[in-house]
């Protein structure tokens, strides 16, 4: 669930913080027709991301949001709240714009950043083209997660492992990885659990595309189908092979689905 150590593969940054990062990769021709940004799961960062950017070849230009404590940022403190995030996200997405239309992805507890930076966008004048959610029953719903942050730290790790596909042994055995595996999520949690901005009964004025796995307990096909009311614009639902992680697992038939959504 978690991405402890910079991934082989090199990522840059887009802006100075390192809130938005890219593969390198080989000048495309002809160029990507819209920009794919992903937005991890808790505790995770852009190396869950790395495989989409293979597979959207040259389709998307694929960026990743990469929040405080995590790879690159690994030293910097959680990030206090999903506004704050959202706030940056937001600001270096516009500074950083290169004209291609933009495709958000947020996956877990990343649907709610994701959400909150759709709505600056289109504020901003910048409104996606499409928003896509994974694995994150919609924002007016709670969320079992809350549960979880009063939970001991032995528990907590059972639950993980009971709701969303299990934890690292090596992160249970090293006391080092243990600690920051702990904060990150408890953190991410927290902000997870919290209000969210957006969920204020505004209609997203783009459409959405709920993503679910098959045997996803934290956030089943069914509910997942609540995310139709979040917009004005169009809402369509697929459920996909897998569990909680089914999109960083098989990134295949996730990003087809994706791009087929933001080409119709």
């Amino acid at each position: 669930m978690i991405a402890l150590r910079p991934p082989p593969a090199r990522w840059v940054r887009v802006d100075p913080a390192g809130w938005l990062v890219r593969p390198v990769a080989a000048d495309s021709d002809p160029p990507p027709v819209i920009r794919l940004v992903c937005f991890p799961h808790a505790g995770g960062g852009p190396a869950a991301f790395r495989p989409w950017a293979l597979v959207a070849g040259r389709d998307a230009a694929v960026t990743a949001i990469q929040l405080p404590g995590r790879e690159q940022r690994a030293t910097e403190a959680p990030v206090g709240s999903i506004a704050t995030a959202a706030d940056a996200v937001t600001a270096a997405l516009i500074a950083h714009d290169d004209g291609l239309p933009l495709v958000l992805y947020g996956h877990s507890m990343g649907t709610l950043v994701a959400l909150e930076v759709a709505h600056r966008l289109h504020m901003a004048g910048h409104t996606p083209r499409l928003l896509a959610v994974g694995a994150r029953i919609p924002p007016d719903q709670p969320s079992r997660a809350t549960a979880l942050l009063d939970l001991d730290d032995d528990r907590f790790f059972d639950a993980l492992d009971r709701l969303y596909g299990g934890t690292p042994v090596a992160v249970r055995n090293d006391p080092s990885l243990r600690a920051h595996y702990l904060r990150l999520m408890r953190a991410d949690f927290a902000i997870g659990s919290g209000a969210v901005a957006a969920a204020d009964g505004t209609p997203l004025p783009c459409p959405i595309l709920a993503l679910s796995g098959a045997d996803d307990r934290a956030a089943p096909a069914a509910a997942m189908a609540g995310w139709a009311a979040v917009t004005a614009a169009g809402f369509s639902a697929v459920t996909l092979p897998g569990g909680h992680f089914f999109a960083i697992e098989r990134p295949r038939p996730t990003v087809a689905r994706i791009l087929a959504a933001a080409r119709s």
